[in-house]
């Protein structure tokens, strides 16, 4: 589970901000929505909506989220001279290119161990890296890695233990993809590698590949089943093997790509609907509306994050469902029969219903606005207790403007853009003239 993760100097975020799945103190509302773990130490939510204007920032908390990802799982791959490609720092100030991002995450791998990982890096160099485990809650360093050392001189604390330590790393790599991608690593190290590459995350507009999904037996029945309760008219939808050979692919494309784009084209799904006469009626997937063809793609890693426990992060979740839908997944993901794996999602969303008192507590929703050009993260629970109470009309509230994190625009001044654009074209006085 996320505990808890912070981020500097990263695309929208120039100063540290801290987005926490701590459930924290006071009543405790809707227990459904929160795990105990450590004997009842810590609280930590199931699920999170974070909610703000266009272009805040809301989506880049999740592309910061997937950057460091990627520094622990697959830096390891970068040759000596390579940029670091999740180098993307905060534009608007001075010297931006020679800052330094920062992450620094608090979490629970599956075999219940909770780590502190921290790594700082610029175009060319990860500048610092720690990883510290809390065995018996006392912070203890497992490695440390400062700006002049090197793969021979990093630093290791009497936690790393059960296999080898030392490792050749380039300096534009983290110390730990080196370390948990190769087979002599303590298993605690590979575990936490596992672990970052098992996170689902989903960008808007990303096309979401099933066939691998799909493959496994009973998946695309539970699928089907699923869509049919929803409400959606479909009655089932099966696989059928397509023909590769329709496609046109540039004779200079690489094979391996060639090979890619043909296996996900090896399957088409078709949607059955129930005619009037009671005859099944089968439907290309574009033929869908958007809404089915969402949940379709969803649903795969939904129930792959249910059943394994593994964090999802989607952006923009409420694009094409239902509010109703969007309510159901949340509620799915906070009941403990049902998310028995202890899963989280966390998404960013502008479907307000979720504002509700009854379905999520205040430090489950965030929101995101801009200062000088700079995103501020702010969680519901840092406002005053006494102005904005547990059983609060949050989503009256958010929409009244108490929290801000709104678009602001001034509709007279709009309305003047579009009417002198209008006579600028023309169009507005040959309208006159007509009249």
């Amino acid at each position: 589970m996320l505990i808890d993760f912070s981020v500097a100097n990263f695309r929208s975020f120039q100063d540290e901000q801290l987005f926490s799945m701590n459930a924290e103190g006071g009543p405790k509302r809707l227990q459904g929505n929160y795990s105990d773990i450590e004997n009842g130490r810590f609280s930590i939510l199931r699920s999170a909506a974070i909610y703000g204007p266009n272009a805040s920032g809301k989506s880049n908390l999740l592309k910061a989220f997937k950057a460091l990802s990627w520094l622990i799982s697959n830096s390891k791959s970068l040759s000596e001279e390579d940029s670091i490609p999740a180098y993307e720092p905060f534009k608007l100030s001075s010297h931006f290119d020679t800052k330094e991002i920062e992450f620094k995450i608090e979490f629970i791998v599956p075999s219940g161990v909770r780590y502190e990982y921290s790594v700082s890096y610029t175009n060319k160099r990860v500048v610092s890296e720690s990883l510290f485990a809390f065995p018996k809650r006392q912070r203890a360093l497992i490695f440390k890695r400062d700006k002049l050392d090197t793969w021979e001189t990093i630093k290791f604390g009497g936690s790393y233990k059960g296999g080898d330590r030392r490792f050749p790393f380039f300096p534009n790599s983290t110390y730990i993809s080196r370390a948990g991608n190769d087979a002599s690593a303590p298993k605690s190290i590979r575990e936490i590698v596992r672990y970052f590459r098992s996170i689902i995350t989903l960008d808007a507009g990303v096309n979401i590949h099933l066939s691998n999904f799909y493959d496994q037996e009973g998946h695309l029945n539970t699928v089907s089943d699923l869509i049919c309760l929803a409400d959606t008219g479909v009655k089932k939808i099966t696989a059928e093997e397509s023909s590769p050979e329709g496609l046109r692919l540039p004779s200079d494309m690489p094979d391996f790509l060639k090979r890619v784009i043909i296996e996900q084209n090896s399957v088409s799904y078709k949607f059955w609907h129930e005619a009037q006469n009671g005859q099944l009626v089968k439907f290309e997937k574009e033929e869908m509306s958007d809404g089915t063809v969402k949940l379709f793609e969803i649903l795969p890693m939904l129930l792959m994050a249910l059943s394994s426990g593994t964090p999802i992060f989607i952006d923009e979740l409420d694009g094409h469902l239902h509010t109703n839908i969007v309510s159901l997944i949340f509620e799915l993901f906070n009941d403990p029969l049902a998310n028995s794996t202890d899963a989280q999602i966390i998404v960013t969303t502008h479907d307000t219903n979720l504002m509700d008192p009854n379905k999520l507590r205040r430090d489950q929703l965030w929101l995101v606005q801009k200062e000088n050009g700079s995103s501020i993260l702010t969680s519901l629970d840092a406002y005053d207790k006494d102005s904005v109470r547990p059983n609060s009309p949050f989503e009256a509230f958010y929409k009244d403007g108490r929290f801000g994190a709104l678009p602001s625009f001034s509709y007279v001044k709009i309305r003047e853009a579009i009417t002198q654009m209008s006579i600028k074209s023309g169009y507005l006085k040959r309208n006159i003239d007509d009249a």
